[in-house]
């Protein structure tokens, strides 16, 4: 059977203790191999071909285990675990630092890969896969940690053979290496395979949390919509991380008739074009672009049917309109009246997001589309979840479930994440940790730290030679003391950050996140996601017996709503994890003690 997937090496473990170093490393080296990989592949081929040969000495059947260096994870961007070891029932996932020391960020990043091939990978979900962490410098007694087992590179026969004991072989080993593979793709990579016309993944997180159900609703309601001529507004639901976007972006794309992708989020919108390249202007534009040229008084119609407003909770109310556009409808009013302008049918979809209204004049929210459709001449129909029936209460609706994205994806497999954060942000300290608990079992990884470099360092250590992976700093713009402690959180610098490169760029371009020498505040990565965000916290949110904010917003009708939904924004960025920065200052110490106490665990070496 032809292997479909890129590999290094495999071989059962009698065949590979016998075959030539030379061999091997003929095998695994590439163009771009450097002179340290190469010395750590020869120093772990060493390792395993000793203790190997004296495991199938006290364990004959261990000869037909199979041994696979440099398996590329597909879909993953070079992901390569160092060395699987696989069996009928166990796949053990071995990754090799040259070190004495044991760090954190060596023990998650082997930790993600065994969950990862545990999830994604069809073959192994009934397996038993272990991580295990060999540090060749480490001579200590074996341990375990976060689910990961910390093994002496002298130690390693015995503990094989003590775990999998009398495990037969894998009967064909050809089928494991070629099974089907699906990560769970971030907001970029799933636009930019939508725009390609490809498949999404069809991931079991995926479909529990019922996209591929709402999109099917959307269709459904615009199929309807058209054949009997109507207007109708229907509105998507869901918590942070949820997939509202890709919903709004899988369904215009998918669409029959003109539809386009509208969004309030200007980075958002610049990152996907960024993403996205040339063509991407015709089903990806910013709503206010839109409402510039079709709403107030004008009477041009839009070329298309159908409008999906990303983020419709955030529809500017008039004052915004007019203190911006110069007219006195909200952006609602707008919608609707250009519905009401065409002579055959409309459909408005608005993405609703919970909890993460930051800006000036988005603070009234759905009440502005219930008044714009009392205000309409024609009967407007409402499609929603259940939940919003209080809202239009009076109207003409429908209910729709599918329409209630209630699980987030952005987290992978910790799907309370966001209520984590949502009783974080409400004060129920105590209710916090006991989710935190349960996130950090599921691989989701919370951490606080003082010390900014540690956390710049565990970002960089964890996503080595990942090229997929983002990790970058985010900030509240309304902090004051963070540019101290380098991080430019400032108007200024954040207006002069390219924002398309800072989400797409190579992890090795100065202006990539992951360059760690810029930053992005909650009105630039809403909407948006990195694997590993640093949130630096600061003075403009403190706990003194509750959550007290300090930021002077005069126009606002509630500031500290719009300081706790900046900082609920903030802390739901985050695939793999999130690491609080806070700095040590006085005035932050009982925030730190409460972070803490919600169930971040300090970030060590």
């Amino acid at each position: 059977m032809l292997v479909s997937s890129k590999i290094g090496w495999f071989s059962p473990i009698e065949k590979f203790i016998k075959t030539d170093e030379k061999l091997i490393l003929k095998n695994l080296i590439q163009k771009d191999s450097s002179h340290q990989q190469v010395s750590a592949w020869k120093n772990s081929i060493k390792i395993l071909q000793q203790e190997f040969k004296k495991l199938t000495l006290i364990n004959t059947i261990s000869s037909d285990w199979t041994i696979v260096f440099e398996y590329e994870l597909p879909r993953e961007g070079g992901r390569k675990p160092d060395v699987l070891l696989i069996s009928k029932n166990y796949v053990l996932v071995f990754e090799f630092k040259d070190q004495s020391l044991v760090k954190q960020s060596y023990i998650d990043q082997v930790s993600a890969y065994s969950q990862d091939i545990q999830i994604y990978h069809h073959l192994s979900h009934t397996m038993n896969v272990i991580p295990i962490l060999i540090c060749t410098k480490w001579i200590d007694n074996n341990y375990k940690k976060d689910n990961v087992h910390i093994i002496n590179k002298n130690q390693i026969n015995t503990f094989v053979n003590d775990l999998i004991g009398k495990d037969e072989s894998y009967s064909n080993i050809n089928n494991w290496i070629n099974s089907d593979y699906l990560p769970l793709p971030s907001v970029l990579q799933a636009a930019r395979m939508i725009f390609q016309n490809e498949k999404l993944p069809k991931i079991k997180s995926a479909e529990s949390a019922g996209i591929k159900d709402t999109i099917t609703k959307l269709l459904e309601i615009t199929k309807d919509a058209k054949k009997t001529n109507s207007n109708y507004l229907v509105l998507v639901t869901g918590v942070p991380g949820s997939g509202k976007t890709l919903v709004g972006l899988q369904f215009v794309y998918t669409l029959d008739d003109p539809g386009v992708f509208l969004s309030g989020n200007g980075p958002l919108v610049e990152v996907l074009k960024h993403a996205l390249g040339k063509g991407s202007k015709s089903f990806v534009q910013p709503v206010h672009n839109f409402l510039k040229e079709y709403g107030g008084s004008n009477i041009t119609i839009p070329p298309e049917n159908v409008w999906i407003y990303d983020e419709a909770q955030r529809a500017w109310d008039s004052n915004r309109v007019n203190e911006k556009r110069g007219h006195n409808n909200s952006e609602p009013d707008d919608f609707i009246k250009i519905g009401d302008r065409i002579n055959t049918w409309s459909l408005v979809v608005g993405l609703i997001g919970e909890g993460q209204t930051i800006h000036l004049g988005e603070e009234t929210g759905l009440e502005l589309w219930k008044n714009a459709i009392n205000n309409s001449p024609n009967n407007w129909k409402i499609f929603c979840p259940q939940k919003l029936e209080n809202t239009f209460s009076g109207l003409n609706k429908q209910f729709h479930d599918e329409l209630d994205l209630t699980k987030t994806l952005r987290s992978h497999i910790a799907e309370d994440v966001s209520l984590w954060v949502s009783e974080l942000i409400n004060g129920n300290i105590s209710k916090a940790n006991e989710l935190s608990t349960q996130i950090i079992r599921q691989n989701f990884q919370l951490y606080i730290t003082h010390d900014l470099d540690r956390a710049k360092l565990y970002v960089k250590e964890r996503y080595n030679g990942q090229n997929e992976k983002r990790f970058g700093l985010i900030a509240s713009a309304r902090d004051k003391i963070l540019p101290s402690y380098g991080i430019q959180n400032d108007f200024q610098s954040t207006r002069r950050l390219k924002i398309g490169p800072w989400y797409n760029d190579n992890p090795d371009s100065e202006q990539s996140c992951c360059a760690l020498n810029s930053t992005v505040t909650e009105f630039q990565c809403q909407g948006l996601e990195l694997d590993m965000p640093i949130v630096c916290w600061g003075d403009d949110l403190i706990w003194e017996n509750g959550w007290q904010s300090f930021s002077k917003r005069s126009k606002a009708k509630d500031p500290h709503t719009l300081r706790l939904n900046s900082y609920r924004v903030l802390l739901t960025r985050g695939r793999d994890g999130i690491i609080i920065f806070c700095p040590k200052e006085q005035k932050l110490e009982s925030t730190y003690q409460i972070l803490i106490k919600s169930g971040l665990r300090i970030l060590s070496d």
